[in-house]
């Protein structure tokens, strides 16, 4: 519990809530609409199945105010388990209370009760978000890079492909856009 707020692993009834959650999130963080879907949500979010996990917080019952979403991790450096950070929100109302920590060592705890000893994520470019992070965490410089779209499909498409023809046939960056 932080500062009123109840944080708590999210179950299949809290999916309308995250749905709200992450519209908010796109926009505020990338001005941009969400492209999921509640079905999505609930397939792969929840059950034996699950594809990742989700956190919530609520300042009352059904007053969603912020989510954590994360999935087990792997260090191939240093062979251990851990976790990964997806993605996280928490309502410009309730910024600046703790919520964010709250759900940051909630999905910490949960990683460390399953194996893990570490907790990998990114920040947006938000300095009171970033701020955070670098008080604690070790921060690299760099990128993450994805593959999507039609250039995904094209990429996959060269398995096996002998390097100097796959060269050639790389996808354009303008194919990451395209369904």
């Amino acid at each position: 519990m932080c500062a009123l707020v109840t944080i708590r692993s999210a179950v299949p009834s809290d999916a309308p809530a995250l749905v709200v959650l992450l519209e908010s999130f796109m926009e505020d963080a990338f001005q941009k609409p969400w492209h999921g879907s509640a079905a999505a949500v609930l397939r792969d979010g929840f059950g034996e199945a699950a594809r990742f996990h989700t956190m919530i917080a609520l300042a009352s019952p059904g007053d969603a105010v912020g989510f954590a979403a994360w999935q087990d991790s792997y260090d191939l450096h240093h062979c251990v388990r851990g976790g990964l950070l997806l993605d996280m929100y928490v309502r410009p109302t309730h910024r600046g209370r703790g919520v964010a920590l709250g759900l940051v060592t909630s999905i910490a705890a949960r990683a460390r009760d399953g194996g893990g000893c570490y907790l990998r994520g990114q920040s947006v470019p938000n300095p009171a978000v970033q701020r955070m992070y670098e008080r604690m965490a070790v921060t690299f410089p760099g990128a993450e890079c994805n593959v999507g779209g039609r250039a995904f499909r094209a990429l996959a498409d060269l398995a096996m492909v002998p390097a100097r023809e796959a060269v050639r046939r790389l996808p354009l960056k303008a194919w990451n856009y395209e369904a």
